[in-house]
């Protein structure tokens, strides 16, 4: 296999001809809007939010090594005269020469010999921190391992707002075990168009995140990021510890227990909490949202890359 290239691959490319000029632009700052620096505050209304969904396809063994990157940064609403900013994808498999899982090749369908010539992981992972500048992290995964493969990759936490749309559907259907990304989508009528291809699965992640805001808008009068990551936060992520380092007893994947209100009793493992439960927290819609320090960023300040 040879070694890493410069340019992104894209394996999936473009929705249609309208979003080819928005899918992995050479120059992704000029794509958007200039955004604020670091996290927005918690009393942001959604209107005013960019964010980012994002999904890795990976190696599926211990040490998890990135083989694509998949995101897609939007607007709520995109389309009508509150949104002009279009959806700007970024797309590309990543070079590794590490060995690859026969049963994550099945999934996903990439093998060695397709990561010739892509780029290197600090590449895209830095293409990713530039599209992501400023805005909101969604992704399907209770336990922000996406989000902590980038981390990893650069070095260094992710200034951002994390939400999982796991979490939200699990507040919002009162569901007792985590619902998989194609059964959400079946759930919500959201087309899939190629699952386990990063970016199809990003995209998927969008549009589940759309409409579950708008339900939550509907029922509960969602109008800020505090509203949302009241029930929408992950839990502080563990370490991915570097290669070469021993395996930790407990899989690396799973998630420890989420963070609670003292006041509340704790949540079981990898659940969303209940409405009544929620209920009970907040006092009615005039809560106000929790604070920035409650928040965890998408790796702790301390996390090891």
């Amino acid at each position: 296999m040879s070694g890493p290239g410069q340019h992104l691959i894209p394996r999936l490319g473009p929705a249609s001809p309208e979003t080819a000029p928005f899918h992995n632009p050479p120059a992704l700052a000029t794509s958007f809007p200039v955004e604020v620096d670091g996290r927005p505050p918690l009393t942001t209304p959604l209107s005013d939010l960019s964010f980012v969904a994002l999904d890795c396809e990976t190696t599926g063994h211990f040490p998890h090594r990135m083989v694509e990157l998949g995101a897609v940064r939007f607007r709520l609403g995109y389309g009508d005269l509150l949104s002009p900013e279009p959806r700007v994808s970024l797309e590309s498999l990543v070079h590794t020469a590490d060995h690859i899982n026969p049963y994550a090749r099945r999934v996903h369908g990439i093998n060695s010999s397709m990561l010739g010539g892509a780029p290197a992981l600090h590449q895209v992972a830095s293409a990713f921190a530039e599209l992501s500048s400023g805005t909101v992290l969604i992704e399907h995964s209770a336990d922000g391992f996406d989000t902590r493969l980038v981390s990893r990759a650069l070095g260094r936490p992710l200034d951002n707002h994390h939400l999982d749309t796991s979490r939200i559907a699990g507040f919002l259907f009162q569901l007792k075990d985590t619902i998989g990304l194609e059964r959400l989508c079946e759930r919500l009528e959201v087309t899939h168009r190629n699952p386990h291809y990063a970016l199809a699965d990003a995209e998927a992640t969008a549009d589940c995140f759309v409409r579950l805001v708008r339900l939550g808008q509907d029922e509960f009068g969602w109008r800020t990021l505090g509203d949302l990551a009241e029930v929408g936060t992950p839990p502080p992520p563990r370490i991915l510890p570097r290669a070469g380092q021993r395996r930790p007893t407990a899989e690396v994947r799973s998630s420890p227990a989420p963070t609670t209100p003292a006041d509340s009793p704790p949540a079981p493992e990898g659940a969303a909490p209940t409405r009544s439960s929620r209920r009970r927290r907040r006092g009615g819609r005039g809560r106000r949202p929790p604070s920035e320090a409650a928040l965890p960023t998408s790796t702790p300040p301390g996390d090891p890359a």
